[in-house]
């Protein structure tokens, strides 16, 4: 007798306690981990639950995690995926691949734009349109001595701080592409979760005025910097953060982290000679090619400099045309008859990559912005 195979998301408080025991049985964590990260999402919807059942079973499921990003003057729509698991009995069966083509269908009708995994399988994820884009990690041995400055005050963060870290943090994000848009919900959430551990949390005041933060955690004698912002004005209260943080693990033997090309801690770490590598673990997806490139519309006018040109840009078997009249810029399907100045072929992957990261190099460079990629660790999923 044949199995019966349905994909669905759940339908009732009964499914959901069953993916979480699922989950529990193929990941380190508790099952209480799980609840509380779905409980503390504000935005929680059933919908973005998603199971496989074998004969009536739950035998696998993929969680949905929506967020969204700056990109400039635009907001892009994300759809994070994580809690991707299979019960080993019913492994082998593309379950899970088959629930991601589902969901990406799910995404594409509900104005999602990009979605993000982390995974070290990367062929797992590329059968279903994921590719892997990397970002860049810095480790430090040693930091030269900081001078003293006493220009800030270092102190633990606390929670009447909230508001005023929320406020830097909103302003601060808007200089990168990736990091969460975060709600005064999703921020008190976040710092409520008992099931992870929480990272330390200094703040750095000017006259009694928050002006940057560090969250950070220490384990193995490894101080990673997991988050800093900064008022455009205080750049080197960074640097006082990271000094505090040293010298409560005064033991360390290295400092990691993963920010941005244009945080002001990268530039310290390249100038005192950080080892630099690439890390593979993020892949991304663009889910709806017209709706993403039409949001970044008011992006492009700003970066083609011409006052009147006409674009063809190829992405794989997709056409644009981009029409620019002085300020205006007007992107359409290209007609049974049309012309164009200029055009731009690429890749799905070299699309993605310019989005992300800036152009690197070529005619990409023609209509992407130079763009600064952050997605802090503090918002994994």
């Amino acid at each position: 007798m044949m199995d019966t195979i349905e994909i669905t998301t759940i339908r009732n408080d009964e499914e959901l306690e069953q993916v979480y025991e699922l989950w529990e049985r193929v990941f380190p964590e508790v099952k209480g981990f799980f609840k509380e990260r779905l409980e503390l999402d504000g935005d929680y919807d059933r919908k973005t639950t998603w199971i496989a059942k074998v004969n009536g079973e739950i035998a696998a499921s993929v969680q949905l995690f929506p967020y969204h990003f700056y990109y400039g003057d635009a907001i892009l729509k994300v759809g994070g995926i994580g809690n991707v698991a299979t019960l080993p009995e019913f492994r082998g069966r593309g379950l899970t691949q088959t629930i991601l083509k589902r969901q990406t269908e799910w995404m594409e009708a509900n104005d999602y734009d990009l979605s993000l995994l982390s995974t070290d399988i990367h062929s797992f994820y590329e059968k279903v349109g994921w590719h892997m884009i990397p970002y860049r990690n810095y480790t430090l041995e040693n930091v030269p001595e900081l001078i003293d400055n006493n220009t800030y005050t270092i102190e633990d963060f606390s929670e009447s701080d909230l508001q005023d870290v929320a406020r830097l943090y909103d302003a601060f994000i808007k200089r990168t592409v990736g990091a969460r848009i975060r709600t005064a919900t999703y921020w008190e959430n976040q710092l409520n979760k008992t099931y992870e551990k929480q990272p330390q949390f200094l703040v750095a005041r000017y006259k009694q005025k928050i002006v940057a933060y560090l969250r950070y955690h220490y384990s193995n004698q490894t101080l990673v910097l997991e988050e800093c912002c900064y008022d455009a004005s205080h750049e080197t209260a960074a640097l006082a953060l990271v000094k505090e943080a040293i010298a409560r693990n005064a033991d360390y033997q290295n400092i990691r982290m993963s920010f941005a090309h244009n945080h002001v801690l990268t530039s310290y770490f390249q100038e005192w000679g950080a080892k630099v590598s690439d890390v593979d673990a993020n892949m991304w997806k663009i889910i709806n090619l017209p709706t993403l490139i039409g949001k970044l519309k008011l992006e492009f006018a700003k970066t083609i400099p011409e006052e009147k040109i006409s674009i063809l840009l190829q992405c794989g078997q997709t056409d644009f045309l981009l029409d620019k009249h002085g300020d205006i810029l007007d992107i359409k399907k290209p007609t049974e008859s049309f012309s164009y100045n200029l055009r731009i072929k690429c890749s799905e992957v070299e699309l993605t990559r310019a989005i992300l990261h800036g152009p690197e190099g070529g005619q990409l460079e023609k209509i992407f912005p130079d763009v600064a990629y952050q997605f802090w660790s503090t918002d994994s999923f």
